[in-house]
Parts: C-alpha cells; sequence; structure tokens
C-alpha cells in the first residue's frame, strides 16, 4: 500500500505549497476572506482540484474565483521551482460549499435551542413554568 501513502503525502505538500505561494497574490483577501479548505489529486496526480471558501457576498465569490484562476501560472511556477517531481499537475480551484452549508446548520441548530429554552413549540407554558399540554383532563 505505498501508493496511498504517496498520495496523501502529495496532497499535503500541494495544499502547503500552494497556501505558500498565494501569499504573494496581490489583492486575495480584499473582498472576503479566502481559505483552502483541501486538495485532490485525479487523473493520476496529473490534475490537482485546490477546494476554497469566501466568507463574504457572492460577488465576493466570483472575484475571488477569477483571481485565483488567474494566479494558476504563479502557483505552477511555485510548485516547478520548490519540488523535485517528474509531472506537475495541472491546477484547478473548485469552490467549496461546506462552510456555508454548515454555517447553515448551525443557525438551524441555534433556533431550535431557542425554541427549547423557551418552551416547545405546540405546547402551553403558564407563567409558574408548568406544562399544562399534560395534565389529565379527565373527571
Amino acid at each position: 500500500m505505498p501508493k496511498p501513502l504517496r498520495t496523501d503525502r502529495l496532497k499535503e505538500l500541494f495544499f502547503r505549497e500552494a497556501s505558500l505561494a498565494l501569499r504573494d497574490v496581490h489583492g486575495l483577501n480584499t473582498r472576503g476572506i479566502v481559505t483552502l479548505t483541501g486538495v485532490e489529486l485525479v487523473d493520476e496526480g496529473k490534475m490537482l482540484h485546490i477546494y476554497f471558501s469566501v466568507f463574504g457576498s457572492e460577488h465576493d465569490r466570483t472575484w475571488t474565483e477569477a483571481l485565483l484562476t488567474r494566479s494558476i501560472y504563479l502557483i505552477r511556477a511555485a510548485f516547478k521551482k520548490r519540488l523535485r517531481l517528474r509531472v506537475i499537475p495541472a491546477v484547478m480551484f473548485k469552490y467549496d460549499s461546506t462552510p456555508e452549508a454548515a454555517a447553515k446548520m448551525e443557525s438551524i441548530f441555534d433556533k431550535i435551542r431557542a425554541e427549547k429554552k423557551d418552551g416547545r413549540p405546540g405546547h402551553t407554558v403558564l407563567d409558574g413554568g408548568t406544562d399544562k399540554s399534560h395534565e389529565n383532563t379527565g373527571s
């Protein structure tokens, strides 16, 4: 099983080197905060997908994606300069919507916690804090 180990090591190396190369990109964090969330080597190491997220508006996301796409040459040049590999993979940036989905889920959980704290929906809580929906109404 040496191949998966090598692939994992290469992914970590490419992730670190890509983040170092992107430090030199002028204006990257001026519109939204950019985070690299992961990398994936595909097509037997010939293609590198770099996943990113942007904390900001939809306009900030598209602007950042265009800036990252224009920076692909800079990243590949950094790979060629710093890494001693026979094949330097082609780079493609892909937007990762996981942080946005996680934020939406967290807001839903916050609403549920607030409802539990105030009282469950559909149940009447009296001033004394007793729930009258569970009492027997029989004779």
